[in-house]
């Protein structure tokens, strides 16, 4: 998924792309969730009270473990292809043809000699994703995590949970200066429609959040609101998450400054995929105001709003973290880890509502600081 955070000073680095407007990315994208949110319905269904609960239910994890099972075997492939790649591949034929297709040799070369990683990654995950249609590993988990191990819904969240990991795991195993170099690649040739990508990937992540606290087959509109913690903010609270969202701003800009003046700033090749995938979104004020509004609606709604009542606290800061998958492991995904931490915090304390507030002013000034530093450099 694409990462909506700058949390210090190098982030600001953008490029000079225009933002292309094409519809055709946005209902790709947002059809890729549609699955996920049909099963969480087909969950909240199991989860009514009737009598296809049951039936449902059982449908539900099926398709969980058809999905798990798929995906274990085509780890298996990955890694099979990548070691017969690494040892009869003839590179010298294999370059001289990659550069008659308009390849890069080097990018692709790389690709395939990271499938062996890259596949026993989602193998290990294939794994997780089954442990949790086990009745027991969800009662294990129950000791630690909110949960109730005999809703469907809950099932389906942590199997979900794990798709985190492996999103994150796609940019690990290939390694972030291949990754940097894909999405620069896929720039060039005219398909770096961000702005619409981004609107798809946060409108679903909503979308997603309604669906999944049991609108419309287990709660009314009101209840859902209810659930996930949205109510109307006064206008003291709109202006106290104002000031908080400016407040780290402020904060955490100086810090990774300073950071990078004392050799302590971002692996650059995170550096340089956060510029080819937030980079053209700094280029106008629409792309700023969609850097804030966007993520405050989606990642707000999905993480405060409909998972932290249910994994707590830390661990969805954790997941929150975890999705900025172009940071890797690094200091910046601790950076991002303390943000959600405080988002919950105000989630906690106050509702989602201000949390977005919070969210949308932290983002959009990172944004206007960017753009400012585009203006003038």
């Amino acid at each position: 998924m694409i990462s909506q955070k700058f949390p210090s000073a190098p982030y600001f680095r953008s490029t000079r792309r225009t933002i292309i407007m094409n519809p055709m990315p946005f209902l790709t994208l947002f059809l890729l969730f549609l699955p996920l949110i049909l099963l969480l319905w087909l969950a909240n269904v199991a989860d009514a009270p009737g009598r296809a609960r049951q039936g449902a239910s059982v449908l539900v994890l099926l398709f969980l473990a058809l999905f798990w099972l798929s995906f274990l075997a085509g780890s298996v492939f990955l890694v099979l292809m990548g070691v017969a790649y690494d040892r009869y591949a003839d590179l010298t034929f294999l370059t001289h043809t990659y550069r008659q297709q308009g390849l890069d040799p080097q990018l692709v070369v790389a690709f395939m000699k990271a499938l062996p990683r890259l596949g026993g990654g989602f193998g290990v995950f294939s794994l997780m994703g089954l442990a949790t249609l086990l009745p027991a590993a969800r009662r294990s988990l129950a000791r630690l995590l909110p949960i109730d191990p005999r809703r469907t819904v809950h099932t389906v969240a942590l199997s979900y949970s794990v798709l985190v990991l492996i999103n994150l795991w796609v940019f690990m195993g290939v390694g972030l200066d291949t990754m940097a170099q894909v999405v620069a690649s896929e720039s060039a040739t005219g398909k770096g429609e961000m702005l619409y990508l981004l609107w798809a990937q946060d409108l679903a992540l909503a979308f997603m959040a309604l669906i999944g606290v049991g609108w419309p087959v287990r709660r009314t509109w009101a209840q859902t609101m209810a659930r996930l913690g949205m109510a109307w903010p006064s206008s003291r609270q709109v202006l106290s998450g104002v000031a908080w969202g400016l407040l780290m701003f402020f904060l955490l800009f100086p810090a990774g400054y300073l950071m990078e003046k004392l050799g302590m700033g971002m692996d650059p090749n995170i550096e340089k995929l956060t510029q080819e995938l937030l980079g053209p979104l700094l280029t106008s004020l629409p792309g700023v105001l969609s850097l804030g509004i966007a993520a405050a609606l989606g990642e707000e709604l999905v993480f405060r709003g409909a998972l932290q009542p249910r994994f707590g606290l830390v661990p969805t800061a954790l997941l929150f973290a975890l999705t900025h998958n172009q940071y890797g492991i690094s200091l910046a995904t601790g950076v991002v880890f303390i943000l959600g931490l405080v988002l919950g915090w105000i989630r906690r304390r106050h509702h989602t509502t201000m949390a977005m507030v919070v969210h949308a002013t932290y983002n959009i000034a990172i944004g206007l600081a960017g753009l400012l530093v585009h203006q003038f450099t």
